[in-house]
């Protein structure tokens, strides 16, 4: 029998150590999930130590107390932050399976232009896009996950010298980075640079088999897609797929690109958005 073909050598990432940013809500805590059910251990990375202390409990509970889920708390949208998580890290492991990068922030314009409207309405709804907000998102979804993975080359270079996936980073984009359907500048930059970071990390790693993708998973429920009445997530529906994203959607992926069956992906964005990008476009104005 061809055992190799079998899903539990392909996806097998038991005993796996994994790190996990933004692991204490939405689609970080998914994977967390994911990992734990799996029998992986798991470093859990996150801002709110009260939420990450819960997922601690609940990835406990999950595996029944048979894996490690340590946690680590920190504010990754400032250099400071970075490097103390970095050191953490480097202080207690010596290798490092995959490298997730969850952790993000999506700045919405406080005024909204309609097409059709003023060149004064126009002006003050791209102006509404402040400084600090376009900051703070490029510190927390780019420079994060740059420096981050940059200080943790090392555990991630020796988890790849054994193969079958290891060694590997994940960070997540979104469909903003290649749609001009809504205008939020800042996040659609931002993701934007994260899919040129993904390309550009993948050919600089390459001597050392450490790969590098992204997930794209357009509207899952999460910190930035709510479920109260400013939510977008109805969106969702109009999408082939009728539905937002799951954890099934988000782990399944997950699990394909950090595990022996995903081990030949490299410098891609992979689009996990049910089709909504097949039916987005740029907004004008009826006129024209």
């Amino acid at each position: 029998m061809a055992n190799n073909l079998l899903p539990a050598s392909l996806y097998d990432i038991k005993e796996r150590w994994i790190a996990i940013t933004g692991a204490a809500s939405g689609i970080g805590h998914m994977l967390a999930r994911g990992c734990a059910v799996n029998g992986a251990n798991v470093i859990l990375i996150d801002i709110n130590e009260g939420s990450l202390s819960t997922v601690q409990k609940e990835l406990n509970a999950l595996s029944e107390g048979s894996k490690k889920f340590e946690m680590i708390c920190g504010d990754l949208s400032y250099q400071e932050g970075v490097k103390s998580i970095t050191e953490r890290i480097k202080s207690e492991y010596s290798s490092l399976d995959a490298l997730i990068h969850c952790a993000g922030i999506r700045y919405v314009n406080d005024v909204t232009y309609t097409p059709g409207g003023s060149l004064e309405s126009l002006e003050a709804a791209t102006l509404s896009a402040s400084y600090q907000d376009w900051e703070k998102t490029f510190r927390l979804n780019v420079l994060a996950p740059y420096y981050l993975t940059a200080g943790l080359i090392n555990l991630l270079g020796v988890a790849a010298l054994k193969g079958e996936g290891r060694g590997c980073v994940i960070i997540f984009s979104s469909p903003a980075s290649v749609h001009n359907h809504q205008f939020v500048p800042s996040y659609q930059t931002s993701k934007a640079a994260v899919d040129h970071l993904v390309r550009i990390m993948a050919m600089e790693f390459a001597n050392f088999h450490i790969r590098v993708n992204a997930i794209s998973p357009g509207i899952v429920p999460s910190g930035m897609t709510t479920v109260d009445a400013s939510s977008n997530l109805h969106l969702a529906n109009e999408a082939p797929a009728g539905r937002p994203g799951n954890e099934e959607d988000m782990f399944g992926t997950a699990l394909w690109l950090m595990s022996k069956a995903g081990s030949f992906m490299d410098g891609k964005v992979v689009r996990v958005e049910g089709g909504r990008l097949l039916i987005l476009k740029g907004v004008t104005s009826n006129s024209d």
